[in-house]
C-alpha cells in the first residue's frame, strides 16, 4: 500500500475517536409587540449560518434568560438592546414550545415562552432588512421559526378582549323609570381594542358609540374612566361580567363601586 495512503488512513478518526457534540438547555423569552390595533406584530430575522431550519427564518424578537433574571426582565432587556424601545409584558401567553437546534460543536434544547407585549412610547423601530412590521393576516408562517404561529394565534385570540360586559344603571324613584348604560369590548375591523357604548332609558331606542384604541392599555385606561363617570353621575353596576382572570381594570373598578356603595349587580352576574 503506498504510505501517502498509509498516512491517510492513520490521520482518519474513527467514530469512537469523534468528540460527542455538547448537549446545552436554554430557557428564551420573545415578546409579541403589535401596534395598529392588534393587526400588526413585530418580527425580527434571524441570522444562524449554518443551521439549517435558523438562519433566515422570522421570528419574535426576544432572548434567553440570564442567570438571576426573571422572564420579566429578560424580555424587556432583550428588547431594548435589540430595537431600542421599551415594553412592558401584559400576560404571558398559555403555551411553552421546545425545540433542538444542532450547531458545529453543540445541540441545543430551547425552551420558547412567549410575553404579549405593549410598548411604552409612540416611536417603533424603523423596518429594514432584519426587523418589519406584518399584518396578522398576512404573515408567511412557511418563513417563520417553529413556535411563531401558535405564540401569535394565541396573542391575536384573547378572550379578554371579546368578553367584557358592563352595565350601569341608574334609577329615578319619583318618576319611576331608569337609565342604563353599558360598555362591552368588541373588536372591530380597523382594532382588537374596540369598545361599544350605549345608554338611554329603559324601554326606548338606546344611542350608541364605538370607539377603537392602539393598544390594550388605552383600552383599559377608557373603560376604568368611563366607569368612573358613571358612578360619580349616581349610577350603580348592574351587570360586571369578564373572563375568570379578570384583568387589573375590572379589580380597580370592582374596588370603587364598593368604595362609593354602588356595587350591586344582578344575581349569577358577576
Amino acid at each position: 500500500m503506498p504510505e501517502s495512503v498509509l498516512d491517510s488512513a492513520s490521520q482518519t478518526e474513527t467514530p469512537a475517536q469523534i468528540p460527542e457534540k455538547i448537549h446545552k438547555t436554554i430557557t428564551v423569552i420573545c415578546a409579541c409587540i403589535m401596534r395598529q390595533g392588534g393587526q400588526e406584530i413585530l418580527l425580527s430575522l434571524r441570522k444562524a449560518p449554518g443551521v439549517p431550519g435558523l438562519d433566515g427564518k422570522w421570528e419574535l424578537p426576544g432572548g434567553k434568560i440570564e442567570f438571576g433574571e426573571t422572564p420579566e426582565q429578560t424580555i424587556v432587556r432583550e428588547i431594548r438592546e435589540e430595537l431600542g424601545i421599551e415594553v412592558v409584558p401584559r400576560r404571558l401567553l398559555p403555551y411553552l414550545h421546545t425545540n433542538l437546534w444542532e450547531y458545529e460543536h453543540a445541540i441545543q434544547h430551547v425552551v420558547l415562552a412567549c410575553y404579549e407585549c405593549e410598548t411604552l412610547q409612540e416611536v417603533f423601530p424603523k423596518t429594514g432588512e432584519g426587523v418589519r412590521w406584518c399584518h396578522i393576516n398576512q404573515i408567511d408562517f412557511t418563513s417563520t421559526l417553529p413556535g411563531t404561529k401558535e405564540f401569535v394565534s394565541l396573542a391575536v385570540e384573547n378572550e379578554w378582549f371579546d368578553r367584557l360586559y358592563i352595565e350601569f344603571e341608574s334609577v329615578d324613584s319619583a318618576a319611576n323609570t331608569s337609565k342604563r348604560f353599558t360598555v362591552a369590548t368588541q373588536p372591530t375591523l380597523y382594532s382588537r381594542y374596540g369598545l361599544v357604548m350605549y345608554w338611554g332609558r329603559v324601554g326606548m331606542s338606546p344611542r350608541t358609540k364605538i370607539e377603537e384604541f392602539a393598544s390594550p392599555k388605552e383600552l383599559d385606561e377608557q373603560i376604568f374612566e368611563t366607569a368612573k363617570r358613571r358612578l360619580a353621575s349616581g349610577y350603580h353596576i348592574r351587570v360586571l361580567q369578564g373572563p375568570e382572570s379578570p384583568p387589573d381594570v375590572l379589580t380597580r373598578i370592582r374596588q370603587l363601586a364598593r368604595q362609593w356603595n354602588e356595587y350591586s349587580p344582578t344575581p349569577d352576574c358577576d
